[in-house]
């Protein structure tokens, strides 16, 4: 299981606001973490957080993970006070209203509640009419456009406002799970390699703007011309009532990181990988990605010469929403692998397909 240092740098990472386009926060907290276990670190003008392992031989692995959550920046402040926004990644408009938001306004969150207008105003018609994000403000408790301007302003941005908790002994429901889950995996084999001699050299990658750009990863990869990247991201589990698995696979919390198979994936990085996790009796569990993954892993793969990819997916129940849950032992598991994985490298790795 993962250690104190561990869960405190994961918990610290979640919380750090950190909307697409705006990871700083997150990124620093990353840095602290890294820097007694890497042999080079920095911080690109994208943004990106790029750790280095020197070893022995020629060949280059990156593991990366996207530091950005989804978010909101601000759009608009009309006469009564209220906050109109514009998003940042993906969102389900219909999971929004009543929910808490921190507005990061010069650096220091200012709460808000999500409202729109009650049902019992919205007689008239059999049913409501499809909510849009327009149909939606934020309430910071002013009474004046000039008294929110007091407190926030165009251009701030804006996460959920949601507590790490323990669901169980093994669950954690936090925000931004999606995708600190892949930075802290990419961190914490930097950790777990520390005192290990490497044939390759191994890159761990904070990537930034997977949910909006993917520039992050396209351009740390163009300057790292990685042999092999594994893409650390959450994925969907179908453990939950109504999931048609005949459609979404058999993922479950708890049972092991998912390998994903699939036309982006190199066969020789997933066979070696899943013979690894046989080996020494990891769990692991499959999915599927017929075409493009949906995750950093789509602009690595085909960069310049092209990389050996592979995407490793932590299972996630409820993603973009403000409580999300994912696993200890999946995440734990994870590290464990891809560790295993790097270590058992060397530069005369077979690429044939």
């Amino acid at each position: 299981m993962l250690s104190e240092e561990n869960k405190q740098f994961f918990q610290n990472l979640v919380s750090a606001p950190s909307p697409s386009g705006f990871e700083g926060p997150a990124q620093k907290v990353v840095m602290d973490f890294l820097i007694p276990y890497a042999d080079e670190i920095n911080k690109d003008r994208n943004g990106n957080v790029i750790a280095l392992k020197k070893g022995s031989g020629k060949l280059k692995v990156m593991v990366v993970g996207h530091s950005d959550e989804i978010g909101f920046i601000v759009n608009h402040i009309d006469e009564q006070g209220y906050v109109y926004v514009r998003t940042l990644g993906g969102f389900d408009v219909n999971l929004l209203p009543g929910l808490r938001v921190d507005i990061y306004h010069q650096g220091k969150p200012v709460r808000g509640i999500i409202g729109k207008k009650p049902i019992h105003m919205q007689r008239g018609t059999e049913e409501p009419p499809k909510l849009k994000l327009e149909d939606l403000w934020i309430d910071i408790g002013a009474l004046s456009k000039e008294e929110a301007e007091n407190k926030v302003a165009i251009g701030d941005i804006i996460t959920y406002h949601s507590e790490f908790e323990m669901l169980s002994d093994d669950l954690v429901v936090s925000k931004a799970t999606d995708n600190k889950c892949g930075v802290y995996v990419a961190a914490a084999v930097m950790k777990e390699l520390k005192d290990k001699n490497l044939k390759v050299n191994y890159y761990a990658v904070s990537s930034v703007g997977e949910e909006t750009t993917m520039r992050g990863a396209r351009t740390s990869a163009w300057q790292i011309e990685p042999d092999i990247a594994i893409a650390v991201d959450v994925t969907f589990t179908s453990d939950i009532p109504g999931a048609d698995k005949r459609i979404f696979g058999d993922v479950s919390l708890s049972k092991g990181p998912a390998i994903t198979l699939g036309a982006a994936m190199h066969p020789a990085i997933n066979d070696k990988l899943i013979a690894l996790a046989k080996e020494l009796n990891i769990p692991y569990q499959l999915e599927i990605a017929p075409g493009r993954t949906g995750t950093d892993a789509d602009v690595i793969q085909d960069l310049k010469s092209g990389t050996a990819m592979a995407v490793i997916g932590i299972p996630n129940r409820y993603m973009h929403s403000p409580n999300e849950v994912i696993s200890f032992k999946d995440l734990d598991a994870a590290v464990q692998l891809i560790a295993a994985f790097i270590t058992s490298l060397e530069d005369d790795f077979d690429f044939s397909r």
